[in-house]
């Protein structure tokens, strides 16, 4: 008993040993600040090089759709109980893409420029990718993406996102923490 005593008091000190060296407000990360430095930051960048680009407001990413694609593509939704409630969600397609992926700078860090592209499902991406891709609704199912219809196969899109919708506050291989990002993405393919 004694030795249980010693060492749940043990463990209390160290919790507020813990709790008290994390009341530095230096290390409190602000997303919502952050959002506002990406869109301060995209903003320069779009009014530089890409004046032509339109601001999804409900996202912060701005976006130029280059091609349309063929619309073939149908966005579908289902039913599935999310928390215990029966809802209807998107569908989630499996997409080839050729992309490249640049910070604010210029700086490649990432692209796949192959004949078939990179495969994979949606939801195996960024939120930025999935606002991009889906459209703005499913039926009466709103979805909150860029383009009325959604992307299809052939279309080309340029999107610039906030960090909120790419990786956040982490750092990600060549991607510094809190990195707006520049995506140029080609749909080979949807399924």
């Amino acid at each position: 008993m004694k030795n249980r005593l010693i060492q749940f008091l043990v463990l209390a000190i160290a919790v507020i040993s813990f709790a008290s060296c994390n009341k530095n407000d230096d290390n409190y990360f602000d997303a919502n600040k952050q959002f506002e430095l990406d869109a301060q930051a995209i903003k320069t960048f779009v009014d530089a090089k890409l004046p032509v680009a339109v601001l999804d407001s409900n996202s912060g990413i701005w976006y130029q759709v280059i091609a349309e694609g063929d619309g073939a593509y149908e966005y579908k939704s289902k039913d599935s109980i999310v928390y215990g409630e029966t809802k209807k969600v998107p569908v989630t397609p499996k997409i080839s893409v050729r992309y490249t992926g640049q910070l604010l700078d210029g700086t490649v860090f990432d692209q796949n420029q192959s004949q078939e592209g990179m495969t994979g499902f949606l939801t195996q991406y960024i939120p930025a990718w999935q606002i991009a891709f889906f459209p703005k609704k499913i039926g009466d199912l709103k979805i909150g993406g860029l383009t009325v219809k959604g992307l299809s196969k052939g279309a080309k899109i340029r999107i610039i996102t906030p960090s909120y919708w790419a990786y956040g506050n982490l750092s990600n291989g060549k991607i510094p923490a809190n990195s707006p990002l520049d995506f140029m993405i080609e749909v080979v393919d949807i399924k």
